[in-house]
Order: structure tokens, then sequence, then C-alpha cells
């Protein structure tokens, strides 16, 4: 269990600085260093979304480094780790030496060695469609793949239409996102507002997030509040940790605390976990998919 808990808590700080990054960051790209930058040669890519999108467009043999939570596609996993968010390894990016590093936000440690060193900067903010969109384009421009990123972009597209089409006409249940959760105790709830792209693909998915009208894209919701907009579903993300069946339980226990929310009277308390339920990138239409399966079980199984 300790080894499982600090995994745990590794996890749940890359999610935090995911989010942090998110709520302040801009697309744009940024360049420095004209005359070293033609001398260099591959590319970092600072998230697990945006290495996945990069494997997308078919430029994936050009990555000479990854942050120590790409997993996805399986060659992602044999590329060089250069740390994370919190903890980016600055001597090994060095000694990459890439021609372009594509990062979710600004990080001053990383501006300041690019600018140093001369390495192009990408901020491809991912956060909803709309701006995996724009970041899958400012990537596909960025890497001479125009014609691949619109292909791409299609493909999203097309895999969101269909969850779409799949649930309409369907009642709507109401639904409490946690985006992460360590303790037991329901103390510390952190959800998602309109701005977040998980309450964009629950609505694509038939569902209405319960706090949809929170303009943050994340915050700490309290118990009373969860209480009061009483949840038809809830659904609680893990995403890529290795729980067991007893630790998945108990984390559905937890909710018992909450008696008279629907969710916990009807037994619709879910958990999603695998690796890709956080990442707003090439995969939200099966993340809305998923989602769609939950809000929406199939003929004979419990309903609204």
């Amino acid at each position: 269990m300790p080894a499982q808990t600090g995994r745990t808590r590794k996890k749940i700080g890359f999610w935090l600085a995911l989010f942090l990054l998110q709520a302040v960051a801009s697309l744009g790209c940024d360049s420095s260093g004209s005359s070293r930058a033609s001398a260099r040669k591959g590319i970092i890519t600072f998230g697990p979304n945006i290495t996945e999108t990069v494997f997308a467009l078919g430029q994936g043999d050009r990555i000479v480094g990854v942050t120590d939570f790409c997993d996805y596609p399986p060659e992602a996993k044999s590329i060089q780790r250069v740390g994370g968010y919190l903890d980016p390894d600055l001597e090994t990016i060095t000694a990459l030496a890439p021609e372009l590093i594509i990062l979710p936000g600004k990080m001053e440690k990383l501006a300041a060695l690019a600018q140093q060193n001369g390495y192009r900067i990408l901020n491809a903010h991912m956060d909803d469609v709309k701006s995996i969109h724009e970041s899958v384009r400012a990537i596909g421009d960025a890497l001479d793949c125009a014609q691949q990123a619109e292909a791409l972009c299609a493909r999203i597209d097309a895999d969101l239409d269909a969850v779409r089409k799949s649930t309409r006409g369907k009642p709507r249940p109401k639904v409490l996102l946690i985006n992460t959760r360590q303790s037991h105790d329901l103390n510390n709830l952190f959800t998602v507002g309109r701005l977040s792209f998980m309450s964009e693909l629950t609505d694509i998915a038939g569902g209405d997030n319960i706090f949809n009208d929170a303009d943050n894209p994340y915050f700490e919701a309290s118990k009373e509040s969860v209480v009061a907009r009483a949840p038809d579903v809830i659904v609680e993300f893990h995403a890529g940790e290795n729980l067991s069946p007893e630790e998945q339980a108990r984390y559905i226990a937890d909710w018992d605390e909450l008696s008279t929310v629907p969710a916990v009277q009807n037994g619709r308390v879910h958990l999603f976990l695998e690796s890709y339920g956080l990442r707003p990138g090439p995969r939200v239409g099966l993340i809305a998919k998923q989602l769609s399966e939950m809000l929406h079980p199939a003929a004979g199984e419990k309903e609204l």
C-alpha cells in the first residue's frame, strides 16, 4: 500500500499541475535563437496528450524526449524521459538539443532554457474541442504536416458526432465529475466547471454537469453543494491508477456518506480508470463514448 500511495500522490500532483497550466495557458508559438535552431534535430513533447497528437499526425519518429507520464502509443514508452511539469530535467533536455519543444502551457524554467539555448517553443493549450483543433493545426503547421492535421481534426469531429447521435433524445442525467481524489473522507472534491473539456464531453455524452454554471474550469466543491445539486450519476476519474478491485470498491463505498444523493441511492457511482480519461487530445471521442455508456446504460441495466 505505501508504494501505491506514493504513485497515487505523484499522479495527483501531475494532474493538479496540468490543470493549473491549462487554467493560465494560451495558444501560441514563440521562437528563440534562429541561427542555432537550423542545426538541431528532433522535438520534445511535454505532455501525454501532445505526444499522442504528434504520433497521430504520423510524426512520432521525430520525438526525442517525452515526459515521465507519456505512455501512449506504446512506442512512446521507449523514448527518453525528460521529467514532468513540476520537475523538468533541464540537463537531459539540454543534452538532447531539440529543434522544438511543445508545451501544454507556459513554463518559466523551460522558457528560460529555450531562450538561452535557442530552442523553439510551441504552446499547445488543449482544454476544449475548439482548442484541441487549434492545437492540432498549430502542431501540424510547426511540423509541416498541415494536411494530416486537418484529417485528424475531421476524425475527432466524426468520433464526437457518433457519440452525440447515439444519445440524442435520451433523458439527460445530472452528473458530478470528480477529476482527482486521494482521501476517503470526501473533504477534497476536485471537480470541473463549464470551461473544462470534461464538462463539454459530458454534454456530448448526453449528460449535464451539475457545476456547469461555474466559470472556473477546475475547482474544489463542498459536500454540501453536491448534496444540494443532487447528481443522478457520479463519475470519478482515477486515470491511469492501478487500483485493485478492493481499492475500487472502497472509493465507491466512500460515497455512502452522502446517502441522500440519487447517484448513491441508485448505485450509479462510476470510476474512470483508463489513462486517457483526463487527456484532451486525439482520443476525446473515446472518452465521450465511455462517458455515454456510464450515463446511458444498455437496455436491462439500471437507468434513471
